[in-house]
């Protein structure tokens, strides 16, 4: 089969279309027929080597497509359904991969309305922001600052925040991206320069929640921004670049500093990863989060990773791994 894949970590040069063995679904798995992958940051982060994976691999963590197969235990799924999957293991950017059961879900009902491309940017980016307002308590009335704003992840995540009744302070890298970032609902949109003078902006107030993929000086500048009982929220490090935050300054402030990640939340709760994902693909479906979806061929697979690599991107992006009407079924035309 045909699958993106790259031998040796380097720039987005290293990555090839290369032929693969087909995988085989284990007795909790599905095998899927991939119609669009989505391409996110941590796969650039793979291909980098700054997070470890064994070489070659296949990138690809979000699909959506067709079940072609399933395990004897699989019980909630059945050859031949439409669905969206994540596939933390890696593999999404072919023409088959495998997931386990637990982080499948069908496309039925309103489901079904989502086009084959936007099934695909859900499962990391809206499942990831998901998460992140549970780790991080976002009640009404509260401020949250999101990083990465105009980002697949940070512009779900803002969405979501204001959906349940928060102020969102939206932080970006570069002045091109306030636009981006304050047409998902933002009210103020600022730059990580600036994050050092928000007392005007705010008003005097402090935020409650910081939401960070950022890492680096900005990371210690968005810690900063916290007040009494404030929540930190760790999920990513694109700066690559780690920082050591004061224990005696969380206990000092009243703060708290928790990390999310999909992965561990995989391995330790994979019922509840599998509600996150649910609930975001109906969040989409209903209005609640829109996405903004850069479709690539699969042959320009190193264009996405370049486009994600120089920060100038907003939104998602996702490879086209079969043309529509070409797997088991054709999936609806509209996101």
């Amino acid at each position: 089969m045909r699958a993106v894949q790259f031998s040796e970590h380097g720039p987005p040069g290293v990555l090839r279309v290369a032929e693969v063995p087909e995988p085989a679904p284990g007795r909790s798995d599905v095998l899927v027929e991939v119609v669009c992958a989505g391409v996110t940051f941590a796969e650039v982060m793979f291909r980098r080597g700054q997070l470890p994976v064994g070489l070659p691999h296949v990138p690809g963590l979000a699909v959506s497509g067709w079940v072609v197969e399933v395990g004897d235990a699989v019980t909630t799924l059945r050859p031949g359904q439409r669905v969206a999957a994540l596939t933390l293991a890696g593999g999404g950017g072919a023409e088959l991969v495998v997931a386990p059961e637990s982080t499948v879900v069908a496309l039925e009902g309103e489901l079904d309305r989502l086009s084959d491309a936007v099934a695909a940017a859900v499962p990391c980016s809206v499942t990831t922001a998901w998460g992140l307002l549970e780790a991080a308590r976002v009640q009404p009335g509260e401020t949250v600052l999101v990083l990465a704003a105009a980002g697949g992840v940070g512009s779900a995540a803002v969405q979501l925040a204001v959906a349940q009744g928060a102020t969102v302070l939206a932080a970006v890298g570069h002045g091109a991206k306030r636009a981006a970032a304050r047409s998902w609902g933002a009210r103020h949109v600022v730059t990580y320069d600036e994050l050092g003078d928000l007392d005007d902006l705010l008003g005097g107030r402090r935020v409650d929640v910081v939401l960070d993929a950022v890492g680096g000086p900005v990371r210690r500048a968005a810690a900063a921004t916290l007040g009494f009982g404030g929540r930190h929220v760790v999920y990513g490090d694109a700066s690559a670049t780690d920082v050591v935050i004061s224990t005696n300054a969380v206990w000092l402030t009243g703060t708290s500093l928790v990390g999310h990640n999909l992965g561990a939340l995989a391995a330790a709760a994979p019922e509840r990863l599998r509600t996150h994902l649910t609930e975001a693909l109906h969040a989409v479906a209903d209005g609640t989060v829109g996405l903004d979806v850069t479709e690539h061929p699969l042959a320009d697979v190193a264009v996405a990773h370049a486009a994600l690599e120089s920060r100038a991107s907003t939104g998602t992006h996702v490879l086209r791994v079969q043309g529509p009407g070409t797997g088991s079924r054709p999936g609806p035309a509209v996101g």
